[in-house]
């Protein structure tokens, strides 16, 4: 090891890389913490979607349905 490295490794770090070891790992315990939690939940989140677009996809609207009987009143 050069004198070079040994002085480069006992520097402080800058704050900007601080910053980002800090975010690194602030991001890594915000993902990792509950993630058994936070996977049902988007399962349970994507299960809702699908069923909504499902019905809505069904179902026909409230104006199709009053133009519908307008027609049938008219004859």
């Amino acid at each position: 090891m050069t004198n070079e490295e040994m002085n480069a490794g006992s520097k402080r770090m800058t704050s900007k890389g601080w910053r980002a070891t800090f975010v690194s790992i602030l991001w890594t315990r915000l993902t990792l913490q509950n993630w058994r939690a936070k996977l049902i939940s988007l399962l349970v989140a994507t299960t809702v979607w699908y069923l909504i677009k499902k019905n809505i996809g069904t179902t026909s609207s409230p104006s199709e349905s009053s133009s519908a009987a307008a027609v049938l009143q008219t004859r």
